[in-house]
C-alpha cells in the first residue's frame, strides 16, 4: 500500500496520477515500437497541446478517436483539426503545430529523421536544433519540403490540393517535385503551383492570428521553468511546470515535486 504524507493534498496526488498515465502511454508507445523493429527508434511524438476538436486515428484503427494531450503518435497516426481549433505536436527538438482544418499524417518518426503528409490545412514547423544529419520532411499533394536549418516554418496546402505556400521566417529549406530543387530563405515566401514546382517568390507577409497563436505558443515554452534543469528537446518537459513545483534542497539540488509538498 502507497502512503502519501498528509501535506499531499488530493490534488497533488491527481497531478502524480496524471503523469503516471503519461509515463505508461509513452511506455506503451515504445514497446510498440519495439515488437515491431529489431533497431526500434527513441523519438517518439505527443499531442502536446489541443484548442477545439481534435481528432486522432491510430495506424491500423478505422475509429478517429478524440485527441489528448497524454497521447503519443508515432508512424501512420493520422491527425485532424476540426474547424476553429488548433494543436501542438511535440518532436523533441521540433514543434509542429496545425490550424482549424487540417490533415496531417505521420508518415516516419525515427531517431534522425520526423516525416509528415500535410493532406490539407496549415502547418506550422518550429525546429529549435537540427543535429548533423537530422531531418524534418513536410510532403504535400505537390512537394516535399525539407529543412536545412533551424528556424520556423509555415507551409500552407490550399483547396484545390495542388498548390502548397512555404513560408520561411526563419532559417531555410528546399523544395523538391518532378523537376530540380528550389530553396526557400528566411523572409521569403514561394507559391508552389504544381509538382513541376512551377513558383511565384515574394517577401514573407504580416503575421496572421495563426502565425501569432505560435509564437505565443513558443515563448511560453522558451520562458517556462522546467526549462533551467531540463533540456528543451524533452518530450512532455512542458508538464512539468504545470504539474510540478521546482525546490532546491541542500542534499540534492533542483528537484520537481507537488506544489504542496513538504520538500
Amino acid at each position: 500500500m502507497v502512503v502519501f504524507p498528509m501535506a499531499w493534498t488530493m490534488n497533488s496526488i491527481r497531478h502524480l496520477i496524471h503523469i503516471g498515465v503519461l509515463l505508461l502511454l509513452l511506455a506503451s508507445g515504445t514497446i510498440t515500437c519495439v515488437a515491431g523493429s529489431s533497431n526500434p527508434s527513441g523519438r517518439i511524438a505527443r499531442l502536446q497541446y489541443v484548442a477545439g476538436e481534435i481528432s486522432v486515428q491510430p495506424h491500423g484503427a478505422g475509429e478517429w478517436v478524440q485527441g489528448s494531450v497524454i497521447r503519443p503518435l508515432t508512424n501512420a497516426d493520422n491527425v485532424w483539426a476540426d474547424k476553429n481549433s488548433r494543436a501542438e505536436l511535440n518532436f523533441g527538438s521540433a514543434r509542429l503545430r496545425i490550424d482549424s482544418e487540417t490533415s496531417l499524417t505521420l508518415t516516419n518518426v525515427n531517431d534522425m529523421s520526423a516525416q509528415v503528409e500535410l493532406h490539407q490545412g496549415v502547418l506550422n514547423v518550429h525546429v529549435r536544433s537540427l543535429g548533423s544529419g537530422e531531418t524534418y520532411e513536410v510532403d504535400t499533394p505537390n512537394l516535399a519540403f525539407m529543412v536545412t536549418k533551424a528556424g520556423d516554418y509555415r507551409i500552407d496546402v490550399l483547396d484545390d490540393e495542388d498548390s502548397t505556400i512555404v513560408t520561411v521566417r526563419q532559417g531555410e529549406g528546399q523544395a523538391t517535385g518532378n523537376e530540380s530543387a528550389v530553396s526557400v530563405h528566411a523572409g521569403e515566401q514561394t507559391e508552389f503551383g504544381s509538382s513541376s514546382l512551377e513558383n511565384q517568390i515574394r517577401k514573407a507577409p504580416r503575421l496572421d492570428g495563426f502565425d501569432e497563436w505560435c509564437q505565443v505558443r513558443e515563448r511560453r515554452l522558451d520562458q517556462a521553468f522546467f526549462a533551467r534543469y531540463v533540456s528543451h528537446n524533452l518530450v512532455g518537459g512542458g508538464d512539468l511546470d504545470e504539474y510540478r513545483a521546482w525546490r532546491e534542497t541542500l542534499d540534492y539540488g533542483p528537484v520537481r515535486a507537488p506544489a504542496s509538498s513538504p520538500f
